[in-house]
């Protein structure tokens, strides 16, 4: 598949289980996708259309590893062991809002 645009028209009818439409649909949700692109995406290999959250999630991210570079600097230009510490528990409480944003990305 070239980035050539293909129009799409065949047709691919499967039968699922209602309990299979259901979480089909809700993983496809979860992705922002609609159900044909989440199929699509995960039989053939697409690179997948990326969510408006996920462009959010990043940027929020970059921001943060800024944030965090500026932190690091600081603490190596102020060695001082009380504000150092500050920075550390600072360090610390980003670390743990990190995992639980990427769990709940997952």
């Amino acid at each position: 598949m070239t980035g050539e645009k293909t129009l799409k028209t065949s047709w691919i009818k499967i039968r699922v289980t209602p309990q299979e439409k259901l979480l089909l649909v809700q993983k496809a949700a979860l992705q922002g996708m609609s159900l044909t692109d989440f199929i699509r995406v995960r039989t053939l290999n697409y690179r997948q259309r990326q969510h408006p959250l996920s462009k959010e999630y990043l940027f929020q991210l970059a921001r943060i590893g800024a944030n965090l570079n500026q932190l690091a600097k600081w603490a190596n230009t102020y060695k001082s062991k009380t504000e150092a510490l500050e920075v550390v528990l600072a360090l610390a409480d980003f670390e743990k809002e990190l995992h639980a944003l990427h769990r709940q990305e997952e």
